[in-house]
């Protein structure tokens, strides 16, 4: 059998992507060994399927969304890993069994900074506006919702009829109808809002992801800016992500670098000082720095190889 590169495996995989989900620009967070994998059932309704993969981000960029095609709603509950989905202005933590919503017809961005997995639910979008009478513009997108509570018990329903799909097809089937159901009813709950039961320090991380995701490629946003936008100190700030300065600063780079990798996939021609601006690095060596402690390579490399 003829040897298969890993940029080979890649592509293969962005296609199998767009054929399972929605067209999809997908990019890998290391160079290197790359696996992937997704199991996916098909029921009257809706489909259900579990993923595994390697690190990478995810983007449903504004050209990939056609008109006539039906909207859909995912609902994603993370299985293992750890990442971000922002959508909306929103920036949602996937991981430790949390729940996430999301639609195709507006643009969205996710990333896994290494091995994840998710439970991936999809289904017309219009079957839940109908279902539930939340507007499609008032869908909780990019919201976490945690592992407890009312969309806990339906993220669990839907991990488990994925594996009984596989014991017990016709059990599942019978299952799956409620499914539409059950989305409509945590839509239900937490339209128009964050849900009411997180913790307060959760909010505030909330308010301050959104609005680093809202200005993270202005380059002149700094930690004192946040914070008053806030309206926390400096230290609070640092408190609420896991590895204090070094965590909003790892955060706040890989946004970056994120951004720099889809401008420079959709647009090939685009100069790297040009790229480097919009991307939120002050310099251009700021930029190569970033990129290549992000991307194990220099930006020009991966513009070589993604070409």
């Amino acid at each position: 059998m003829p040897e298969v590169s890993v940029q080979e495996t890649f592509e293969q995989w962005e296609a199998a992507v767009a054929q399972a989900y929605v067209p999809l620009v997908v990019t890998p967070v290391q160079p290197g060994e790359f696996q992937a994998r997704i199991v996916q059932s098909r029921f009257e309704d809706i489909d259900v399927s579990t993923v595994t993969a390697s690190g990478q981000h995810i983007s449903r960029i504004p050209r990939l969304i056609h008109e006539p095609d039906e909207p859909i709603l995912f609902a994603t509950v993370t299985t293992h890993g750890h990442g971000w989905l922002e959508q909306d202005g929103r920036v949602g933590e996937m991981a430790d069994g949390g729940l996430m919503l999301y639609v195709s017809s507006r643009p969205f961005t996710a990333h896994f900074e290494s091995s994840w997995g998710v439970v991936a639910v999809q289904v017309p979008l219009s079957q839940v506006v109908s279902a539930s009478g939340v507007p499609a513009d008032r869908m909780p997108t990019a919201v976490r919702f945690p592992p407890e509570g009312a969309a806990g018990i339906v993220g669990r329903f839907f991990c488990g009829l994925a594996h009984l799909q596989h014991t017990a097809p016709d059990q599942a089937a019978v299952l799956a109808r409620h499914g539409t159901g059950l989305l409509a009813s945590v839509v239900q709950l937490a339209a128009g809002d964050l849900p009411r039961d997180e913790p307060g320090h959760a909010l505030t991380k909330q308010r301050a992801l959104m609005y680093i995701q809202r200005h993270y490629a202005d380059p002149e946003l700094t930690v004192d800016r946040v914070a008053a936008a806030c309206a926390i100190s400096r230290r609070t700030l640092y408190r609420l992500f896991e590895n204090g300065e070094d965590g909003m600063a790892s955060m706040l780079r890989r946004m970056r670098v994120e951004r720099a990798l889809s401008l420079i996939r959709t647009d090939a021609t685009r100069p790297l000082q040009s790229v480097a601006r919009a991307s939120g690095f002050v310099s251009e060596r700021q930029f190569y720095r970033a990129f290549k402690r992000e991307m194990g390579m220099t930006p020009g490399e991966f513009r070589t190889t993604s070409a």
